[in-house]
């Protein structure tokens, strides 16, 4: 073997050795900007995801005013539809690589669910999506929050919004083209 195969393998080595202590964090496509970045920042080290009991703690994530796009889906891994539009939105964060759109996961697993199904769903996908899980269910206390046309029923539901433009979809999305042409009613 020559010096430089060698040298490769090494560099390779490290890098491997250095992503093994990282814990659960995962490094997602991108953030968008501080205040979403600590919200979505773990807050238990022993998830990939951070866990908020009130709508308080994570409102940053419904009224940016910054420029860029955000996608805000309401999901849960008990849920078929948000299973099957699951891969638009990982595709939407895989093929979309400017900083000017940002895509969020809110769960609505159960609290039994979040340190047992939930965080292996996470694990075990290789989706780089930040994922948020929500506990707080007094959901008339906060639905309206997300958007004023939120009155119930069940979710799928994404919010998709840039400052003041915003588009409130209810029900699964069938497919990346649809996907696709909700980003851009707001952009």
């Amino acid at each position: 073997m020559d010096l430089s195969r060698f040298s490769l393998y090494l560099f390779l080595l490290a890098g491997f050795m250095s992503c093994a202590g990282s814990g659960p964090a995962r490094a997602y496509t991108k953030v968008a900007n501080e205040a979403v970045k600590s919200t979505l920042t773990p807050n238990d080290p022993n998830l990939p995801y951070p866990i908020y009991a009130s709508f308080d703690e994570m409102e940053a994530l419904f009224n940016q005013n910054d420029g860029r796009t955000y996608v805000v889906n309401f999901w849960a891994t008990w849920c078929r539809p948000c299973l099957t539009e699951l891969p638009y939105f990982e595709q939407l964060a895989k093929e979309t690589s400017r900083d000017d759109l940002q895509v969020i996961m809110v769960s609505l697993d159960k609290p039994q669910d979040i340190r047992g199904k939930l965080k292996e769903f996470v694990e075990d996908r290789p989706m780089q999506l930040p994922v948020v899980s929500f506990t707080d269910n007094n959901y008339n206390g906060w639905l309206y929050r997300v958007d004023q046309n939120w009155r119930g029923g069940s979710i799928p539901v994404t919010l998709f919004y840039n400052g003041n433009q915003r588009k409130f979809n209810r029900g699964q999305i069938s497919s990346y083209r649809e996907l696709q042409g909700l980003v851009a009613q707001v952009q």
